[in-house]
């Protein structure tokens, strides 16, 4: 299995969101949570397209789930370094 595709796919939907619905100041910081929680709506879209069996809609929802996990990880990085 090569996840380089997907892991092209899920930066550029991050730089995606970030220039669509992004805002620089909040975004930079973000805790953790933050991002869990709008990850966690975005899990649900998914299960929304699983439900209606769309891969285009899968796919979609999939890289957007993804894209907020990055963002989740590199709001925990940074929070450990804070906390230290």
């Amino acid at each position: 299995m090569d996840g380089k595709e997907f892991l092209k796919k899920t930066l550029l939907q991050a730089e995606l969101n970030r220039l669509r619905h992004g805002h620089p100041e909040a975004d930079a910081t973000r805790l953790p949570l933050d991002w869990g929680l709008i990850a966690g709506e975005h899990f649900g879209h998914l299960m929304a397209a699983l439900r209606e069996t769309d891969p285009d809609a899968i796919e979609k929802e999939v890289l957007h789930v993804s894209a907020v996990l990055l963002e989740l990880h590199d709001a925990l990085s940074n929070f450990k370094i804070e906390q230290k």
